[in-house]
């Protein structure tokens, strides 16, 4: 016990420490920014009526601030400037194919890389969840696939205590991964098993996982 006490009080330290860190962060990037904007003020009104591109500012310490300016090319149509240019026009404009990957592709192929679904249907595990029709109609249309919601969903309508509800919303949600990526790959007119598609996607790409902290702390009033 008094070991968990301790646990729970170092989880605390370290919580409020980096919350008052990040605090701090945030005031010195926005003391940053508004120094950088004065900067730039100055900037644009020393570099007036003036060819040079950029400002060098001097400190007391040897430390030194520029501003540069600088220019970005947005073209509206590549059809007008083609019909300008004429003969020269690939001389001066390259042209690229590029792809890019949706978010639903980002999140198809990250569930198959991962191994994220379990073979099987939503009805199929609905009914092995409870024998109650009424419960099954009501859940087919609740249960999304959204792990926390789901958990609270399968306690609160098919009375499951929050260990059991938990294991089975993490069920309903690889079946249904699974019964989309089959969806995806009829729609594509894939020929072979989903298993056969799931090895090409972990030939074809790679998904590499990280970690993300957040921190929220109340403002003071």
């Amino acid at each position: 016990m008094a070991e968990n006490e301790m646990k729970q009080d170092g989880i605390r330290e370290k919580v409020d420490r980096l919350a008052e860190l990040t605090a701090q962060q945030e005031a010195i990037k926005k003391e940053v920014d508004a120094i950088k904007a004065w900067f730039e003020t100055n900037a644009v009104d020393d570099l007036k009526d003036t060819k040079s591109k950029t400002m060098e500012y001097w400190g007391s310490r040897n430390a030194k601030v520029t501003v540069g300016t600088n220019s970005t090319v947005k073209p509206v149509s590549f059809a007008m400037l083609k019909g300008m240019l004429g003969e020269v026009y690939k001389d001066f404009i390259k042209e690229e194919v590029s792809y890019k990957m949706t978010e639903p592709c980002k999140r198809l192929f990250t569930m198959m890389f991962l191994g994220e679904y379990t073979e099987g249907s939503l009805d199929e595990t609905i009914r092995a969840i409870t024998e109650d029709e009424k419960i099954q109609r009501v859940l087919k249309k609740k249960l999304k696939g959204k792990y926390a919601k789901d958990t609270e969903t399968l306690m609160k309508l098919a009375g499951l205590p929050e260990p059991e509800a938990s294991d089975w919303a993490y069920l309903v949600a690889e079946v249904i991964n699974w019964e989309w990526i089959v969806q995806v790959l009829k729609a594509g007119g894939w020929r072979g098993s989903p298993h056969e598609a799931i090895a090409l996607i972990n030939s074809a790409v790679i998904v590499d996982e990280g970690l993300k902290v957040t921190v929220e702390a109340e403002k003071a009033e």
